[in-house]
């Protein structure tokens, strides 16, 4: 086999592995946590595999609060990353449920109207985290920043996309190269 036959097998074998392990990984929490009157709370989720991120989209599937523009939310990445996600919407409306917060919505959250239902382009772009490792914790952090009103952040959750790292793809080529010469040598 020659050395360019090699290297194109290579590649196709790389571009087919990327392809067959790019992935989308789902997590969720649902430990409540209590909204406190004029503070901020965080509840986290931790992510135990790799991947690159190609999209993230978040959803509250609960949020109880008796007057949604109270509040303010941010996704904060494990690398340190913070997305405004809603910042006081929603008039005396009440509640985020099923609320999907993604690039490609047609509706901005400044458009919606409490509860939240459906999805919403968040205040700032959620692709803002593309090309992290989606490795580590990520923290939904909500600020009730108006007085006299309470809640509770009850059920969220991630959808992330990745693509392997680029560091497995460099091994899994290096694995097939060494392949490749050692069938080389015994031909």
């Amino acid at each position: 086999m020659s050395i360019k036959r090699l290297l194109a097998i290579c590649a196709a074998t790389l571009t087919a592995t990327f392809a067959a392990q790019a992935a989308v990984v789902t997590v969720s929490t649902t430990t409540p946590v209590a909204i406190c009157d004029l503070c901020t709370v965080d509840s986290t989720i931790n992510v135990t595999g790799h991947g690159t991120l190609t999209d993230l989209n978040l959803t509250i599937f609960s949020l109880t609060h008796t007057y949604d523009s109270d509040l303010a939310m941010w996704l904060i990445s494990p690398t340190g990353t913070s997305v405004q996600l809603f910042n006081h919407r929603g008039g005396s409306g009440d509640n985020l449920i099923n609320t999907v917060f993604d690039d490609q919505a047609a509706t901005a959250i400044g458009s919606g109207a409490a509860p939240f239902t459906g999805s919403f382009r968040a205040e700032q772009l959620l692709s803002a985290f593309n090309g992290q490792d989606i490795f580590g914790t990520w923290t939904l952090r909500v600020a009730d920043q108006v007085s006299q009103d309470r809640g509770s952040l009850n059920n969220w959750g991630l959808q992330l996309t990745t693509v392997p790292e680029p560091g497995s793809l460099a091994l899994v080529g290096l694995a097939l190269v060494g392949l490749g010469v050692a069938r080389r040598r015994k031909a």
